[in-house]
């Protein structure tokens, strides 16, 4: 820690992910010490806008330190998938606590076994499954008593990020994206996820039509790569009404379930009256706070860097990152 106890982060991977990291990281008043990124030149200019040092590899970052440890606390690893399990035990083996751009490794397996290894080390090893850190989802989760039991719970995710890719491309990015619902139904059902039976339909690259029974709730995931608009929504059906949340953009709309004829009739247009006002308030919140893109990570970081302090227990504990890691292993087939 800075002598002012402001945690010290080491930002690895320079790219777009790496950027949002890096402001999360000073929005919730930490520093960021130093960026680590094969291409020097572009260590070298997200270096440049947050006065950090900067390096090839987390162990020239470590060996670059003056006072006989690691130069920073933590290691945020936004660099490719196939180096996150690598790169994330060579945070520990260094005495950081990691937080891991999702998914936090490519099996299950590897992700138990970084566990054990932080577990070994006393240190956070964390996935950034930043959605049930949003406003929004925080809504609806603090609702779920008066609009449940919950029945239903269904996400969609429809995404342009593989629109150059190949067939393979497209089946990873789906892959990649999965974390994020499995997530939000670890969130909102009481077990574990890796032990329900899933019913699995992939019928076309980068499309991934996934449901199970959860108790008397069903959960259901769409992720694709080719529906339009893109999207990215949740939406829980309670015996006593019905959550809408925009993960896009953070926010949530939550209906309460009385029936009658003129609440039939008037429903579009208070749907539309109350989407409309949360989704104002919600961009004129974010344009205050210059929070543009990926809301709920500031959020996450805030909760990882307090458990960094030993302030706070993990936001995500290991028990609930390994059980999204493995019900995406069954989920893939893998």
């Amino acid at each position: 820690m800075t002598p002012r106890g402001r945690v010290r982060a080491a930002i690895v991977g320079a790219g777009l992910m790496g950027r949002w990291h890096a402001r999360a990281v000073e929005h919730c008043g930490g520093v960021v010490a130093i960026v680590v990124d094969a291409d020097p030149a572009r260590a070298g200019r997200l270096a440049a806008e947050h006065r950090a040092r900067s390096a090839r590899s987390l162990a020239e970052a470590a060996a670059s330190s003056t006072g006989g440890g690691p130069a920073f606390d933590v290691v945020h690893i936004c660099a490719p998938l196939a180096t996150h399990a690598a790169l994330a035990r060579e945070a520990i083996d260094l005495g950081a606590h990691a937080l891991v751009e999702k998914p936090l490794t490519a099996t299950a397996a590897e992700t138990a076994d970084l566990l054990r290894l932080a577990d070994t080390r006393g240190v956070v090893l964390c996935p950034v499954h930043q959605f049930p850190f949003q406003r929004g989802m925080r809504r609806a989760l603090a609702a779920l008593p008066a609009i449940g039991p919950a029945l239903h719970i269904d996400a969609v995710a429809c995404s342009a990020g593989a629109d150059a890719g190949v067939d393979t491309a497209r089946d990873q990015v789906a892959a990649d994206i999965l974390p994020h619902p499995l997530s939000l139904f670890a969130a909102l059902v009481d077990q574990p996820l890796a032990a329900l039976s899933w019913t699995v339909q992939r019928p076309a690259h980068g499309e991934l039509r996934a449901s199970a029974l959860a108790g008397d709730t069903t959960l259901s995931l769409l992720v694709s790569m080719s529906g339009r608009p893109t999207v990215n929504s949740l939406r829980v059906i309670g015996a006593r009404g019905t959550a809408h949340a925009d993960l896009f953009h953070g926010f949530a709309v939550v209906e309460e379930g009385s029936v009658s004829r003129a609440r039939k009739i008037t429903h579009p247009f208070a749907l539309a009256g109350a989407t409309l006002g949360a989704a104002g308030e919600n961009l004129a919140r974010r344009a205050m706070t210059r929070e543009s893109a990926y809301p709920g990570l500031r959020e996450l970081v805030a909760a990882f860097h307090a458990a960094a302090r030993g302030e706070a227990p993990p936001p995500i504990s290991a028990a609930r990152t390994l059980d999204v890691a493995r019900a995406r292993d069954t989920v893939l087939g893998q």
